[in-house]
């Protein structure tokens, strides 16, 4: 069965123990909180709303979110609150977080400590959500979290034992797929064309030390998703790292990390015909990068495995609800 269907099946099966109403895998009007691991209480979904309220992000939305306010969706399949839900709860716990990226195969170093993210208003933000650059790092005139512009759907800032800090950007999918679609054409087309790689100073891509320039960028492998969300990442996490006055988080170094459901063959698995001949997701991905130790393709319950002793409840949750 395709993986979306199988997700669909499992959230519609929750939703029917959630709610009276019961309207396949999206929650009835003024019930959009039971999206949150223990809305039961009400804490963390006010915590949630709180911290977008207090650090001005837009929540992602659907069409079935057109009529009411700014808030969490109403839609089970959403990634942002996959997204959330795994990695919400254990923000302000240090030593969750640092297990958390110590824990991904393959990493490039080992992480000693990590570090509160300016962007967000309080103390202990070990993870950050939705944030964006500090300047205009990549043309976009715009700098709205969550809305109009590259934002990473979580950050971690990390300390490796050399003392050096690491900018540690992680991409979260959960039931995407994508058509083809070639986002270098038309009036916006241009636009992308012109912000990322063809303006004569500053031509992102090509001064880039981590993605693979191209002889022609339109119609290339860099304006198809979901490779166009993974370029921007790269770029933005790449420039604050190369801008010594870079004021939220200064950093040496960068990897990235893209969390995404190892049972998605429909994503990891698709073939993206004329614009590369590697097969699947991360072999396409990877043949763009110089360096391969910073990127890192993990299932999110693997991700998740370090904190299953002590935060069995969450972990409990995240397994019923998204591992099956």
């Amino acid at each position: 069965m395709i993986y979306s269907s199988e997700q669909k099946t499992i959230q519609s099966k929750l939703l029917k123990e959630i709610s009276t109403i019961s309207n396949g895998y999206v929650l009835p009007v003024d019930e959009s909180y039971k999206n949150i691991y223990g809305w039961e209480t009400g804490e963390n979904v006010t915590k949630i709303r709180n911290y977008f309220l207090d650090n001005k992000i837009k929540w992602w939305g659907c069409k079935y979110d057109l009529n009411k306010e700014n808030d969490v969706t109403r839609h089970m399949l959403s990634s942002q609150v996959a997204c959330l839900n795994h990695l919400f709860f254990i923000r302000q716990d240090a030593n969750a977080v640092l297990s958390i990226i110590n824990g991904v195969k393959g990493m490039p170093v080992k992480f000693k400590d990590v570090l509160n993210i300016g962007c967000d208003k309080g103390e202990n933000n070990f993870i950050s959500f939705e944030m964006v650059g500090s300047e205009d790092y990549l043309n976009e005139l715009n700098l709205q979290r969550g809305e109009l512009c590259t934002s990473l759907d979580a950050v971690v800032y990390a300390v490796d034992e050399n003392d050096e800090r690491w900018i540690i950007p992680i991409e979260w999918k959960y039931t995407e797929t994508y058509k083809r679609k070639d986002l270098s054409l038309g009036y916006k087309g241009k636009v992308r064309l012109a912000r990322y790689c063809n303006i004569k100073r500053d031509n992102l891509i090509e001064n880039s030390k981590q993605l693979v320039s191209l002889k022609n960028y339109k119609g290339s492998i860099y304006f198809q998703e979901p490779f166009y969300q993974l370029m921007r990442q790269t770029l933005l996490a790449e420039r604050i790292c190369n801008n010594k006055n870079e004021r939220i988080t200064p950093a040496e170094h960068f990897v990235h990390i893209h969390v995404c459901p190892k049972s998605n063959k429909e994503l990891l698995f698709m073939q993206y015909g004329n614009l590369t001949n590697n097969k699947g997701m991360e072999e396409a991905w990877r043949s763009m990068l110089y360096n391969q130790d910073l990127y890192h393709l993990v299932d999110p319950k693997e991700l998740m495995e370090p904190i299953k002793i002590s935060y069995p409840d969450l972990y409990e949750y995240l397994d019923m609800r998204y591992w099956q």
